[in-house]
């Protein structure tokens, strides 16, 4: 597994974007190519490298693999992930007018509204509907 992971680092890094590939299925360089007249069909490395990984168990384009990946490694580290991180958070009536009489307070010394929603950890346009509503 270690060794197709270099492999696929390797791949990635020695291309500039594409590598040509002939009928035969064959890399060669497009300056070769073009001088020999051999027709070349240009092909993104990262899908060969993804299909490879992927042979191998390795499916890094899906995010709950990711995750569960993430969460291997924070444990095996012994670093904790917090399940929690990215998602919404509910704020009841109640907190919502304790934000917004804070609100208050502040935007009389000339606070931003994004700044104090950044602050207390609501999104931007979240904070603007409390306002509005």
């Amino acid at each position: 597994m270690r060794e197709l992971i270099k492999e696929s680092i390797v791949d990635l890094k020695k291309s500039d974007g594409f590598v040509y590939v002939t009928a035969e299925g064959k890399k060669i360089d497009l300056h070769e190519a073009a001088s020999r007249g051999i027709a070349v069909t240009p092909v993104n490395p990262k899908a060969g490298v993804i299909k490879k990984l992927e042979a191998a168990g390795l499916f890094l384009t899906d995010n709950k693999f990711l995750a569960d990946l993430n969460e291997l490694i924070a444990s095996l580290n012994g670093t904790a992930v917090n399940k929690s991180e990215g998602k919404r958070r509910s704020f009841s009536d109640v907190e919502k007018s304790k934000i917004l009489e804070e609100w208050k307070k502040v935007e009389a010394a000339g606070k931003k509204k994004a700044a104090f929603a950044r602050e207390i950890g609501v999104g931007y346009q979240t904070f603007i509907n409390w306002l509005r509503g």
